[in-house]
């Protein structure tokens, strides 16, 4: 469901949702309205460290579909990638997830 429409009825709102698979909307009357429009990325520290990094901060996306160690894995040195927070608003399971794929061949 998305948020449509918003409009006051009375001392209350009346919120229009539209399911976006069928498109069929239908309409509560709440109290308040509550949005969440995401957030930025929390990723200074990976820009402070990135040009000090072996692999200059960049992820093989190829080499993680695949199950592939990731290019300069073997190099003395950080190596640096972005997960979680630092790519954007993500939960702790999907850094983990990210992370585990990243370093498991390290």
């Amino acid at each position: 469901m998305e948020l449509a429409e918003i409009y006051k009825e009375g001392n209350r709102m009346v919120a229009v949702l539209r399911n976006t698979v069928t498109d069929q909307e239908e309409e509560r009357l709440v109290d308040r309205v509550v949005v969440e429009v995401g957030t930025l990325p929390v990723d200074a520290l990976y820009f402070d460290l990135k040009a000090r990094s072996v692999n200059r901060g960049q992820t093989d996306q190829h080499a993680i579909v695949e199950g592939r160690p990731q290019p300069h894995a073997d190099e003395p040195g950080l190596k640096l990638y972005r997960v979680g927070d630092a790519v954007a608003g993500r939960n702790i399971h999907a850094a983990i997830y990210d992370s585990l794929r990243l370093c498991k061949d390290i």
